[in-house]
């Protein structure tokens, strides 16, 4: 079953009768597809599921353990299944702490992001954004208590067929959003001087975060293909609205404990002389530029990344650009400057 008919299915259930269908396809393609082998457990019980189930085939047996009113421990559990005369799927929701869910034989499961799905559906009760607004991915995984501000700042202008937003150099002053129409990014090689297309834009895509977070000039130029529509939030308000709930930071002694513990996985963003200079042990080389033009497509959406660069300030917008992408991500704060631990690499 490809995502547009899933979707299709999904749309007469009421959890997503209240979505577009074109915003359902978008997160079912987005969500991670589950294959289990019989006996296999899909999810840890030291933590409830962060995702809901859409099981396609297969049986699971979902296992709840629970406290009584007395202290004392209690469980219980059912059996889902796809019946053949229903609607093709079975729906297993994200559930607390002490459920674990179990395959009974070999089953297949569309994970979707309880928390993007519920900051959809957050997104469409505010009412006031367009389609490719609410399809944004960037501001899907806004808390849903900042939507209505956000709306409330952001201003709509048109823009027209060859026109440039932002250039390469300039001062950055805005976070954009296309509405409407299509745009072309252009990035200078600093050292060549040469500039190439890198990517395209369409409704929904956002731009100019980066010189923000950065707290520098624009690293690209991005030009109108054709007339369009803009929404545009000013920096004060990006700083203020975005920026806290999208870039979160975390102090070293608890990225070791993570990475330690085989729960997250280490990026380094910094050019590549600099990763072959000196290095923290295990990291693995994803440059900024390469995050940048959406080269990112073998890391695992499921894993938790950990991202740094010398000082933080690059990495507090690679992880900005990878929650864009919707990979989960942190920002070593204050970088390989105030890493303690062992550092490995030539000039080590």
């Amino acid at each position: 079953m490809d995502d547009r008919e899933l979707a299709r299915r999904l749309e007469a259930t009421p959890t997503f009768s209240r979505l577009p269908i074109d915003a359902v396809a978008a997160l079912v393609g987005r969500s991670r597809r589950i294959r289990a082998t019989a006996g296999c457990w899909l999810n840890d019980a030291a933590a409830a599921p962060r995702d809901h189930l859409i099981l396609l085939a297969g049986e699971l047996e979902v296992h709840r353990a629970w406290i009584d009113d007395d202290g004392r421990p209690q469980g219980g559990a059912w059996r889902v299944g796809v019946v053949p005369e229903g609607p093709g799927f079975a729906w297993v929701p994200a559930g607390s702490g002490g459920v674990r869910i179990q395959a009974l034989e070999d089953a297949e499961a569309v994970a979707v992001d309880a928390d993007e799905l519920d900051a959809l559906l957050g997104w469409h009760d505010a009412g006031r954004a367009s389609l490719s607004l609410r399809q944004a991915p960037l501001l899907q995984r806004l808390p849903i208590e900042n939507a209505q501000r956000v709306f409330d700042r952001m201003t709509e202008r048109p823009a027209a067929a060859g026109e440039t937003i932002v250039a390469q150099g300039d001062p950055g002053d805005a976070y954009y959003i296309l509405l409407a129409g299509e745009a072309e990014v252009w990035v200078r090689d600093p050292f060549t001087d040469e500039s190439a297309r890198t990517s395209l834009l369409g409704p929904g895509d956002g731009f100019g975060e980066e010189a923000l977070l950065l707290q520098g000039r624009r690293t690209a130029t991005v030009r109108m293909l054709s007339p369009g529509r803009l929404l545009v939030l000013a920096r004060s308000d990006f700083d203020e609205l975005l920026e806290p709930p999208l870039v979160e930071q975390i102090d070293a002694a608890r990225a070791r404990d993570l990475l330690r513990d085989g729960r997250a996985t280490l990026l380094d963003c910094r050019y590549g002389f600099e990763y072959d200079e000196g290095r923290i042990p295990g990291a693995r080389h994803v440059p900024l530029d390469r995050i940048r033009q959406q080269g990112v497509f073998s890391l695992d959406p499921a894993d938790t990344h950990i991202v740094y660069c010398r000082s933080g300030r690059r990495s507090k917008a690679a992880a900005f650009l990878l929650r864009e992408r919707g990979f989960r991500a942190l920002s070593l704060a204050g970088g390989l400057a105030d890493w303690p631990y062992e550092v490995e690499g030539e000039a080590v």
